[in-house]
């Protein structure tokens, strides 16, 4: 039977699950991961891995490759923390968990918008300081929901989610992204394109759904953050150093932005002292998919695609799927990664 690593905790009732398919290792540690040593000392022994807060770099899918290891699994939509291109070239297949994060990572976006518009997080502040009921002090730092624009930057599977649950708010949505979203979408949806700089000026509000790469790396800097409307919103759930922090710090510093709603940092697990003091930037610890059901999830489906891979077939969640083709040019890493969709 094929051995799997897991990097970190996962919950037993998805390791049951596996128990015919392959054998199945994790080490409950102190904050569900073990340290990196540990990992390169087990390596030889394992088939496969599923990568929970790793850095796999080229020592790793060097160390990896010259034993057993046929899959590197990401614990997440994102793999900024692999080095694909370096996999991609010596033809090891890199798989994440695209779909199982969606659902709750839009839910925490909308629920991120929604705290900070209605200024939720300032408003149960003063509640619980004061226990007393007084609403009329309340009025000038909140704003409806309903009927404001939101710009999405950025249309993937978690764009798309947002999309749907603001228009059930009632929200017009406008979007960005640097592949055009087919007109059939667009109308399911009922969302439309605009150029970034036409989104930022247009939208009360911003939801960021990139990727982070080299050429996303500060986005939203300071000149984007100026061209948005004066007492417009952010909200950020996707990756933290898509976003220039000091810009947005200036924003909020200034008034520019009327509020915030964070779940990442650009150097987590550092934040900036001055965000902890701002009542109106909300603040989540990079908590997108923290629930018991979409962590299950998201195990099943990093696990599926390593069973996959060791099984002969080519899993939906493989980013690189051009590894699997035959006389393919080593150095060839620019047309192989997968577009999301």
């Amino acid at each position: 039977m094929k051995k799997v690593l897991c990097t970190g905790w996962i919950p037993g009732e998805v390791v049951a699950e596996f128990a015919d398919k392959i054998e199945l290792d994790t080490f409950p540690v102190e904050n569900g991961i073990f340290p990196r040593e540990e990992v390169l000392a087990r390596l030889p022994d394992y088939d496969g891995v599923l990568a929970i807060m790793l850095k796999g770099d080229k020592e790793f899918i060097d160390l990896g490759m010259a034993n057993k290891l046929k899959v590197l699994g990401n614990f997440g939509a994102g793999y900024d923390n692999i080095d694909w291109q370096y996999a991609t070239k010596v033809g090891l297949p890199v798989n994440n968990t695209p779909t199982a994060v969606t659902e709750p990572t839009a839910e925490l976006s909308i629920l991120l918008l929604m705290n900070a518009m209605r200024d939720i997080g300032r408003i149960d502040k003063r509640v619980r300081e004061s226990r007393t009921f007084f609403r009329q002090l309340f009025y000038a730092n909140a704003t409806t929901v309903y009927g404001k624009t939101l710009g999405i930057l950025g249309l993937g599977r978690i764009g798309k989610s947002v999309a749907r649950k603001a228009k059930g708010l009632g929200m017009n949505v406008i979007y960005f992204d640097p592949i055009r979203a087919e007109a059939a979408i667009e109308q399911e949806l009922g969302i439309t394109y605009q150029p970034v700089e036409e989104v930022l000026k247009n939208a009360d509000a911003i939801t960021l759904h990139m990727p982070f790469m080299p050429q996303t790396h500060h986005f939203m800097n300071a000149e984007k953050f100026a061209l948005m409307k004066k007492g417009a919103y952010f909200v950020n759930a996707s990756r933290g150093a898509v976003v220039e922090e000091s810009a947005l710090l200036d924003a909020l510093r200034n008034g520019h932005l009327a509020g915030a709603g964070l779940d990442v940092f650009e150097f987590e697990p550092q934040v900036p002292d001055e965000l902890y003091e701002m009542e109106n930037v909300f603040l989540t610890p990079h908590i997108g998919t923290m629930a018991w059901d979409a962590r299950c999830n998201m195990a099943r489906e990093g696990l599926n695609g390593i069973v996959a891979v060791l099984d002969g077939e080519i899993p939906y969640n493989c980013i690189n799927k051009c590894v699997f083709e035959k006389d393919r040019p080593l150095a060839d890493t620019e047309n192989c990664l997968e577009k999301e969709s």
